[in-house]
């Protein structure tokens, strides 16, 4: 979700470096809340930057992108 109550959808996948453990980004499943602003893959995944990650509960905040 994003910090304006989008709702982006739910964790799919995530990418890290595997060497350091840093996250990397959020890859989420499509959810008929629209996109937030953030790039739609092929598959209708999201991808949401790590760095967009504001906390982290029972629901993930996001900024909306830049």
């Amino acid at each position: 979700m994003t910090t304006e109550g989008t709702q982006l959808g739910t964790v799919e996948n995530i990418t890290m470096n595997p060497k350091t453990g840093d996250l990397h980004a959020l890859r989420l499943g499509s959810h008929d809340g629209g996109s937030g602003g953030y790039h739609e893959i092929d598959d209708g995944q999201l991808i949401v930057p790590a760095d967009r990650i504001e906390a982290k509960e029972d629901y993930l905040l996001v900024r909306p992108p830049k």
